[in-house]
């Protein structure tokens, strides 16, 4: 069952605190309205964009909590520069895990940033477009010394059901 409700300016300021770099989302905006798809997933709409969500996923036998930006917001011309790590990879990859695939390590053309096992990664293509947002499988370090395997869990990509959730929350504003 779905649950839509705006936040009051406390809330808002209590949400910009509580997650991290994407505080600053929140806390230059007029109104946010939380939808709440179902128990895993939420979607933050923020002055009429959904910008961010917030995941509770599966992650080896115990449930994580994610939040994540959309892509959505990377294609609305964002205000704000998030500092993620990112992923590049190539034109190969792009289709399957546009399709939903994982991130093999041999797909990826370059790994920027620092970051650890679980952590969430941004994943483009060669043109510098966002993909993809995925969790890491192993730090950094691993990633660049690896050759072969499945080096990132895929969250949200192009096409999917938050995706194509936040094209319509779009149209309908």
């Amino acid at each position: 069952m779905v649950k839509r409700y705006f936040l009051s300016n406390k809330d808002v300021k209590e949400l910009s605190n509580a997650v991290g770099e994407l505080g600053v989302i929140f806390r230059n905006a007029d109104k946010v309205e939380v939808y709440e798809l179902n128990e895993q997933t939420t979607i933050y709409i923020v002055d009429n964009k959904p910008l961010v969500a917030k995941l509770s996923i599966k992650a080896d036998s115990e449930q994580r909590e994610y939040v994540i930006p959309l892509l959505t917001y990377f294609y609305l011309s964002p205000t704000y520069t998030l500092n993620y790590p990112t992923i590049t990879v190539d034109d190969g990859a792009v289709p399957h895990i546009v399709n939903g695939a994982d991130v093999m390590r041999p797909g990826i053309k370059e790994i920027n940033g620092d970051f650890g096992d679980g952590d969430v990664v941004l994943i483009r293509d060669l043109k510098g477009r966002y993909i993809a947002i995925g969790v890491s499988l192993m730090s950094s370090g691993e990633m660049r010394n690896a050759t072969r395997g499945k080096v990132v869990r895929v969250i949200h990509h192009l096409g999917d059901k938050l995706w194509n959730l936040s094209q319509e929350l779009l149209k309908s504003k």
